[in-house]
């Protein structure tokens, strides 16, 4: 009897373990459901979460030197406030040095050229009267051979003359002649040269002596790196010694112009429309759950979708990634935020 009572208390166990769960479904299935979309807030009014990075007003630059060169002395350190135009850091400029002096020496090698042209020029005159005169002589000393030509061919017929001095005064009469030519061809020569030809010659060789010499005192102003602007220096990659080159891998210093800090949130694609300028905006460190905030405004939305500003990849986080730059000034003072640091920024209405 015992034996009979178990078994239906187990048959009856075993209907509501499998009744039960069955019920319970049916139940969740056919609850009454509420509209949520109708119980929550308008899409409107909900608040953006993105994130960006601290930034100057003037975003920080990247410096290099002009050219390429050796590090021979760093003349700032890391944090170091300057003033626009003071020195940062200086290449090797002992070659380009030597080429300013040749520079210098081809100019004053061009002031002599100058000063040689310009006496050939006051020359010119006297020398083209002097190649007259001499034709004028040469032409006087044909006249004069020809007549003693003619006296020894009538002396020739009386037998006063010999044959030999009659030959003599021919051959004389005709280098007389070369002479004269060759007199005519030099006033000729000189007659076609322009002496200012030689000036303008020699005023365009100082010319570009002196761009030669510009260039050569450029490139040693261009081994000096200075500062763009009134800032701070806030990294320092490179040492004495050390080569640095325009365009490399990372930049000689990086440099924060002077002005107030802002954020230059990355406003994701799917949330364009919704963000406005003159909203309010929250800005938390990204990294901390205990990071105070700040209050600031959104200043302007960017009108152009690309991918995130920030050029290096970090682990966890997304680049290829279609954002707008909108920018975020601070309240008040943005004291214990940092150039570069991650921050979350929740934009909303009042």
């Amino acid at each position: 009897m015992s034996e009979r009572r178990f078994s239906v208390r187990g048959a009856i166990v075993a209907a509501l373990l499998l009744l039960v769960p069955i019920g319970a479904v049916a139940w969740w299935q056919s609850r009454p459901k509420n509209d949520s979309s109708r119980s929550g807030p308008p899409l409107a009014e909900l608040d953006v979460v993105c994130s960006g990075r601290v930034d100057g007003l003037l975003p920080a630059a990247a410096l290099d030197p002009a050219m390429p060169g050796k590090v021979v002395e760093v003349m700032v350190t890391e944090g170091q406030t300057v003033a626009a135009g003071r020195p940062l850091l200086r290449l090797d400029d002992e070659a380009l040095k030597l080429r300013v002096d040749e520079a210098r020496a081809a100019l004053g090698s061009a002031d002599i050229d100058i000063e040689a042209s310009a006496v050939e020029v006051k020359l010119h005159p006297a020398r083209v009267a002097a190649q007259k005169t001499a034709i004028a002589a040469a032409q006087d000393r044909i006249t004069t051979a020809r007549k003693l030509l003619e006296e020894r061919r009538t002396a020739k017929t009386f037998g006063t003359v010999t044959a030999g001095e009659l030959i003599a005064a021919e051959a004389e009469v005709r280098q007389f002649e070369r002479l004269e030519a060759v007199e005519t061809d030099r006033l000729a020569e000189l007659m076609a040269l322009n002496p200012n030809l030689r000036v303008r010659a020699a005023e365009a060789k100082k010319t570009l002596a002196q761009i030669a010499l510009k260039q050569a005192e450029k490139a040693v102003r261009d081994c000096v790196l200075v500062a763009p602007a009134n800032g701070s220096v806030l990294r320092v990659n490179v040492s004495v010694g050390e080569s640095a080159a325009p365009g490399g891998l990372q930049p000689a210093l990086v440099f924060r112009p002077d002005g107030p800090l802002v954020v230059r949130a990355e406003l994701e694609q799917e949330f364009l429309g919704r963000v406005k300028p003159n909203m309010r905006a929250i800005v938390t460190d990204d990294t901390r759950a205990d990071a105070p905030a700040r209050t600031g405004r959104v200043q302007r939305v960017g009108a152009f979708v690309a991918r995130k500003r920030g050029a290096l990849f970090e682990p966890g986080e997304v680049n290829d990634v279609r954002t707008v730059e909108c920018l975020v000034t601070f309240d008040g003072p943005a004291d214990g935020f940092l150039v570069g640091q991650r921050v979350r920024v929740r934009i909303g209405n009042e």
